[in-house]
């Protein structure tokens, strides 16, 4: 910029002057960024709209669906028994209910001690004088934690221990007892306490914790059942029972698998038999027959997203090359890869090539940026074009091409390292000169360690240091891949889908089709889902898949009937074994830490030795004559609940069922007979119902008013957004009104939201047939208020007669809860009609073009191409505004400068004239 001097010699106002000549630009660059701006609040404005039209899309997309309206509701005719809700799924009637018990949570309440025992007493101080004693706290499940306890123990200690090992406790310094209970109700969460030896006993009693109850003499007799008078004897009864414990969980585990594999399987066989028998009856070839069931076994995206050459073969997504081509891999059975590069240009009918921005713009060689025109050439392909300079438009149809090659990959090194320390964290270099910790870090190569540096790469004080030399070093690999023939006969698999469909299209119509895809889907489930068992086990699911397949080769669907007609005797074997095995899991379930232990190791000796004495413990206690149980105290066991439904048993730890819908608590028991059922009756939500609608009308009306209201909003003619100049005259207020004024004009008449109104308005008003008759809305007393009794902008809305929440139609009589409450399925039939009819609608206006995206109603790309444009068009005006600001600016300084010699030269001949 050069220096600009006023008029100092001229007299002229330099500034105003050119400010004058240079206007016209002035206002063109201002014309832009007042445009820009105003074209910023629509999208602004349109963003907002949007969001709310694709939440009524969503809320009507759901209310298609007959699920939406199948609503129950449930009286119960004694709530102080039970409380039960129904889901859409429940059958409308009545159905009788009995509560033979409810889920009991475990309770000991110890005995009273003496007023003097606190928290922190001892057990000395309770008279305890033993040694180590053993405390075994014993779970519903088998469970047993050991808690070990001495003189020095105090009431305090042993409750940690209690609450460590699973369950509630606490000692109440008024009441001067123990109260522990278990977490949870049920069976399997109720707990013992039982002495681990004599001492063990002694330190309960004084504890007032020795209470007997058929859970604490079921737990003794849990242990007592190994023991033998013959100390080795005893030891084996261990051994050879904790072999049995395994046996039994290892054979449930197998046969478990193999009754989920053998059901399985018979959705399996069907579906690979209807597959077969359809692929024979298509008259396609063999080839055909294999890339038609690989097709129809892939999802959609995988489809687009993989290639497929003419033997059927995948080629997946694997790699992108160093310019950022797609590189493909197929691997064969002998475990062979091949690859192909996908190359994709994009170039014009004169051979001119283009690269593709992610704004869906092109640019040239020349750097020229073609947008789309929102036209097409005569073969239907989008047209682009750029304008010169000189204002001469360029337009061009710029097209896509896509070739793919033959390729070899070899490997490379990098030149850059990856480092591992003992830890296992890895450090991977960057090409900054930085590493990248896995422990989430950036690390330096420092004096040979690699040590913490922060985000501005200073290092991290007290950060961590690794030495180098204590880290494994591997160079890091890229794949090159070397480019030979063109591969030919392959293309997309999702082309390749489409080609065979059109070769074939009187075979392989839309049902053909949707039946095989889903009967290939449910083959590929099986056979590709993990099994647990050995494929040689003939329930595995290699070995089910071989045997179908054979059975199929050799007699067809028949033989495959046949084939899986023998399952089920061997479905019935396995469960009956599965009884015996859990019998013996069960009864043996106090050995389920050491079978879990390893049998070589010194903890499982000590654990073995602890576990004997355990046993002999249990013995001597059951059958001792000088126990002292804790009279005063008592054991609540907890138990599971047990509900009688239709006469059916069910069981549960909690109080709460779910039952074919209906979800049931038991709060008291009701006792068993019919004399004591009560009933559980079940019908049509109507009130629901209506609610749905209701919500779905209020939903729709408060879209349609906004719509209606902004398409009618007053013209803002005349008003513009203000630059800064123009806002510095106005005030804070002024200058709001000013621009909301103009906001709320931007939608005015605007064509996209006319169609979507017009969509909206015309699906609603439409009729729907329902069992041969013709309905719609007025049908069931849902109508407008009309153009003249509507208010402003709500002539559209609907209005329910009978609403009390309408003061517009609270007086009409309720047609609609009169329609549910008599035929719901009408009313529920041309809901799900209108409703799909109102989605269709909206989402025809949501589909994606060249102007607008998915999802959206309003052209969102053409309106970030067009704001794209005027930020060109600004910074164009605004290099012409300063270019010719500095050519007056100049010229005005040449001027001055000549004016300033002038002067000086009239000065110098005025004094020799003596002037």
């Amino acid at each position: 910029m050069p220096i600009r001097i006023t008029g100092l010699n001229s007299g002229l106002d330099t500034e105003a002057i050119i400010s004058a000549l240079v206007s016209s630009y002035n206002y063109k660059t201002n014309k832009y960024k007042k445009a820009q701006t105003k074209l910023s609040w629509k999208q602004d404005a349109w963003k907002t709209l949007n969001t709310k039209i694709y939440s009524l899309y969503s809320s009507v997309g759901n209310l298609r669906l007959s699920s939406a309206y199948n609503l129950k509701s449930t009286t119960v005719s004694d709530t102080t028994k039970a409380t039960v809700t129904a889901s859409n799924t429940a059958p409308s009637g009545t159905q009788t209910l009995n509560v033979i018990s409810v889920a009991q949570a475990g309770y000991l309440t110890g005995g009273q001690l003496d007023s003097s025992v606190s928290t922190g007493t001892t057990l000395a101080e309770l008279g305890y004088t033993g040694g180590d004693g053993k405390i075994n706290l014993t779970m519903g499940d088998g469970t047993t934690t050991s808690i070990t306890v001495t003189q020095g123990t105090t009431v305090a200690g042993f409750l940690a221990s209690l609450k460590d090992a699973g369950v509630s406790a606490n000692y109440d310094e008024t009441n001067h007892r123990f109260f522990i209970s278990s977490k949870s109700t049920g069976k399997d969460n109720d707990f013992t306490l039982t002495g681990g030896d004599a001492d063990g006993i002694s330190a309960l009693t004084k504890l007032g914790l020795n209470v007997q109850s058929k859970a604490t003499d079921a737990t003794y007799t849990s242990y007592t059942q190994y023991y033998d008078a013959d100390g080795n004897k005893l030891n084996q009864n261990i051994t050879d029972a904790i072999a049995a414990y395994k046996a039994a969980q290892e054979d449930y585990k197998t046969k478990s698998a193999q009754n989920a594999n053998l059901t399985a399987s018979y959705g399996y066989a069907s579906a690979y038999s209807a597959m077969m028998d359809a692929l024979k009856s298509s008259g396609l070839s063999d080839a055909d027959q294999k890339k038609l069931q690989t097709l129809l076994g892939m999802t959609a995206s995988q489809r687009v997203d993989s290639l497929m050459d003419a033997n059927g073969n995948v080629y997946t997504k694997s790699d992108t090359d160093s310019l950022g081509n797609t590189i493909y891999s197929y691997k064969d059975e002998n475990g062979d890869t091949t690859y192909i590069r996908k190359m994709v240009t994009y170039e014009d009918g004169s051979n001119n090539v283009y690269t593709k921005n992610d704004d869906g713009t092109y640019t040239d060689g020349d750097g020229h940026v073609w947008t789309a025109t929102g036209g097409k050439d005569t073969d239907g392909n989008a047209t682009y074009s750029y304008t010169a300079d000189d204002g001469t438009v360029n337009t061009a149809t710029i097209k896509e091409n896509t070739n793919y090659y033959e390729v070899t990959a070899e490997s490379r090194g990098t030149g850059y390292y990856k480092y591992t320390d003992s830890n296992g964290v890895t450090y991977t270099q960057n090409d900054n000169n930085t590493l990248a910790g896995s422990d989430g870090n950036t690390y330096k190569i420092s004096s040979g360690n690699l040590v913490q540096i922060d985000s501005d790469g200073n290092e991290v004080a007290d950060g961590k240091t690794v030495a180098l030399s204590a880290c494994t070093q591997s160079e890091i690999q890229k794949m090159v891949y070397h480019q030979k023939a063109a591969a030919t006969d392959i293309g997309r698999a999702a082309d390749a889908l489409t080609d065979l469909k059109e070769a074939n299209k009187d075979t392989l119509t839309d049902d053909f089709v949707n039946k095989m895809t889903s009967n290939v889907e449910k083959v590929n489930a099986f056979e590709n889902a993990e099994d647990t068992l050995d494929s040689a086990d003939s329930a595995s699911r290699a070995s089910i898949a071989a045997a179908v397949k054979n059975a199929y080769a050799a007699s067809g669907s028949a033989g495959v009937t046949t084939l899986t007609n023998t399952y089920a005797s061997q479905i019935t074997a396995n469960k009956t074994a599965m009884k015996a095995d859990q019998d013996a899991i069960d009864k043996n379930a106090v050995l389920s830490k050491l079978a879990a232990m390893d049998e070589t190791s010194a903890e499982y000796a000590t654990a073995f030795a602890d576990f004997v004495s355990q046993v002999q413990s249990a013995h001597e206690i059951q059958n001792g004559t000088n126990i002292t149980y804790n009279s005063d105290a008592k054991k609540i066991d907890g138990t599971d609940s047990e509900i009688l439904l239709n006469g059916i048993k069910y069981t549960s730890s909690l109080n709460t069922y779910t039952i074919n819908g209906l979800s049931i608590t038991a709060l008291q028991a009701t006792g068993a007979g019919d004399t004591n059922a009560i009933s559980i009756t079940t019908s049509t939500d109507t009130q629901g119902i209506y609610d749905k609608v209701k919500d779905f009308l209020t939903q729709y009306n408060a879209l349609i008013n906004e719509i209606t209201s902004l398409y009618n909003a007053d013209s803002a003619k005349g008003y513009e957004p203000l630059t800064d100049d123009e806002k510095d005259a106005l005030s804070d207020s002024e200058v709001e009104k000013w621009e909301q004024k103009i906001k709320d004009s931007l939608l005015r008449r605007d064509e996209s939201l006319e169609k979507v109104m017009n969509a909206m308005t015309s699906s609603m008003s439409k009729g729907y047939e329902v069992n041969g008759k013709t309905y719609y809305l007025s049908n069931f007393g849902i109508k407008t208020l009309g153009y003249f009794n509507a208010p402003e902008n709500q002539e559209y809305a609907y209005h329910i007669d009978g609403d009390e929440d309408d003061t517009a139609t609270s007086g009409n009589a309720d047609k609609l809860m009169a329609m549910i409450t008599s035929d719901p399925d009408t009313v529920i039939s041309f809901m799900q009609q209108l409703t799909s009819g109102l989605y269709d609608a909206v989402g025809e206006k949501m589909k994606s073009s060249t102007l607008s995206s998915s999802y959206k109603v309003y052209n969102d790309k053409e309106m970030a191409s067009e704001y794209s444009d005027y930020t060109d068009l600004i910074k164009k005006w605004e290099e012409k505004l300063q270019d010719k600001e500095d050519y007056y600016y100049n010229k005005f300084s040449a001027m001055e400068t000549a004016l300033s010699k002038l002067n000086s030269q009239t000065s110098s001949l005025s004094s020799l004239f003596g002037n």
